[in-house]
Parts: structure tokens; sequence; C-alpha cells
């Protein structure tokens, strides 16, 4: 498909080598795409070595995100319908469809729907996936985890004799045997779930004018305000982000009119924070292995942190000076009572 990338990398082959499909899932951000993986997958040209069998790497946009923002239908046209010529000469038209609130399990579906594919694609040409790992980054932790619960979800619940929302078309055949998840969040996010309602709330106001301010703050300037928040927050060395970085967030955010900011307002209204306890019970005790890289910064989010720890800090002077505020009028009223009674008795003496 043209909303995902691929790259082949074998040495020496033979009729018996096996063939390994990573999938790769990008982070969802202000322009973040498949194109997120590409230095990688360079590096790996020029650094790879024989190990006696075949890497397959697939790099696809994500729903909501780059070339995959803009979903259209095609539906077929009668003689007395309005249309342009070319849509007359195909005998067909197609139509933009607008853009839901996206979530896990849509995403979900989307890669094991495109890993079935490859897989049959693959075949075809002569090379059996043999097996697959998933590679996910950050806040996209709970989209390969479920990920790897899919097949063991789908054989469980046929041997139950119960029906499935997956249908055997939909899913990949070869055995998901790996996980690698990549600058892991904290892990409240694996098992703390958020509130829909809140999500839904949180996605509407984005999807209406603050959402839209947004996003054109974000690239204005030629993604001043991108280039700064990716130095302060994602990287620990700001060289490491190259000079491919803000432009290619800038190219992929503008796409389709700019809709893919409708999965980033889906991200940053928590729709990915909806717990993993479902997909880790699955694979408990499963053959699939969970890895976690970290890198060797060890900074705390500057900006979120600096917001926090200011928030803290005038929080805790307005306590302070409440209370402060409250020991001088208990002082104030204590002092008010003694006069008061001083003054009694003064003039009871005087009477």
């Amino acid at each position: 498909p043209a909303s995902s990338s691929e790259t082949s990398l074998s040495g020496r082959t033979s009729s018996s080598t096996t063939t390994t499909a990573v999938m790769l899932i990008h982070p969802i951000g202000v322009g973040i795409g498949k194109w997120y993986y590409h230095r990688l997958l360079r590096a790996l040209h020029r650094r790879y070595f024989d190990v006696g069998h075949r890497l397959v790497f697939l790099s696809p946009d994500l729903l909501g995100s780059a070339t995959a923002s803009g979903p259209t239908t095609t539906t077929a046209i009668t003689t007395t319908a309005a249309v342009d010529d070319n849509a007359k000469r195909n005998n067909s038209v197609d139509t933009k469809l607008p853009l839901p609130l996206l979530n896990i399990t849509d995403w979900t579906e989307q890669l094991a729907y495109l890993m079935g594919e490859y897989e049959t694609r693959s075949e075809r040409n002569g090379h059996v996936i043999d097996r697959w790992a998933v590679v996910a980054n950050g806040g996209c932790s709970p989209i390969a985890l479920q990920l790897a619960s899919l097949p063991l979800s789908y054989q469980k619940q046929k041997e139950a004799a119960s029906s499935s929302s997956f249908s055997p078309s939909m899913m990949f055949q070869a055995a998901l045997t790996n996980v690698i998840i990549s600058s892991p969040p904290r892990l409240p996010f694996f098992l703390e779930s958020t509130d829909p309602v809140k999500v839904r709330k949180s996605y509407r106001t984005l999807s209406g004018l603050p959402g839209k301010l947004f996003w054109w703050y974000a690239l204005r300037n030629d993604g001043k305000f991108v280039q700064t928040f990716s130095e302060k927050n994602l990287v620990g060395d700001p060289a490491n982000l190259g000079e491919e970085w803000t432009p290619n967030c800038l190219e992929a955010a503008r796409l389709h009119g700019g809709k893919s900011r409708y999965s980033t307002f889906a991200f940053l209204a928590g729709t990915l924070q909806d717990g993993c306890r479902e997909s880790l019970d699955v694979l408990a005790g499963s053959d699939v292995t969970i890895d976690f890289i970290r890198g060797m910064d060890k900074r705390r989010n500057r900006a979120r942190s600096w917001f926090w720890t200011r928030r803290r800090r005038s929080n805790d002077t307005e306590k302070e000076a409440a209370n402060n505020n409250r020991v001088s009028s208990e002082s104030e009223e204590q002092a008010t009572a003694t006069g008061t009674t001083t003054n009694a008795n003064d003039d009871a003496e005087t009477t």
C-alpha cells in the first residue's frame, strides 16, 4: 500500500532460509509518520551483516497519520449522477470520509490486516514469513501488546466456539514471537485506564477551535515549536534529531489539508491510555518475548516537570498564605476577645 514502507535485508539465501518480518509502529504526534524509521532502515542497510536468514521491515503510516489521514470510499455511480468526466469513465466516484475518534483496536486491526496481506504477497513471491516481531515506541506500546495478544485471543475464542471480530482472512498466520518497546512509559500507563467519557469530551474540544489554533501554532515559523519541543522532550542531544526531522514533520502534518491532526488529538485526549491489563493477561505464560529499550538520558521531561513544579510551588505558596491568613485572623480574634474582656473587667471595677 502507498501508506507503507518496506525494506528487505538478506545475505546469501537458500530454500531453507527463514524469514523474520518486523512491524515498526511509529509514535503519534505532530507530523509523525512512517518516515520516523527511515533513518533506522538506512542504517541497517549500511551495517547489516549476513546472519543466515532474511529480515523484512514494514513501516506503515498508522490510521490518521500522514498518508493514511485521508480515507475515501469508492461507490458505483449511475448515468444520471452529476460527476466529472473522469468519474464517468471509471463508473465510480471517491467520497472522502470523516476521521472518527481512533482507538487502540482501530490501529491494531489495521496492522493485523497489513501483516496478513503482506504474508500473502510474500508467499506469492516465494518467501514464506516464518515469524513476526513488533517494535513500538513510547505511548504506542498498547498497540504492540494488543497486536501480540490477537492470535492467542483468537485461538481461545475459536476453542470456545464463540464468534470473533477477526476473521482468518484478516489475521496474520505466522507466529508473533517478539515485542520490543522503546522508551516505555511508566508502569501506571500500562495498568490504569482513562475515563472514556473524558476522552471523548477532550477529543471534541481538540477537534474544534482550540485544536485548530494549536495546529496553526505548531506549524508556524517553519515549525519552530516542533523543533523546540522535540529538542527539549524527545532526545538527550538535539543534534540527534537530524536536519530532516522538522521538515518531515511539517510535510506530513500538512498532507490531506492537515487531517493528520485528528490522530494527534486522539492521542492527546488519552485514547491510548486505555490500560493493557487484558493484553498482558493473555500474553502471560505465552512464548512471546517482551523486551524494553531505554536510552541513557535520565533527565525528566523539562517542559512537563517545569510546568508541574511551578504549579505545585504556586499551590504551596497559596496554601502557606492561606494558613498565615488563618493564623493571623485567629490571633486578631483572640486579641479582640482579650481586649473586650479587659474592658468589661475595667468597667465592672469602675462601677
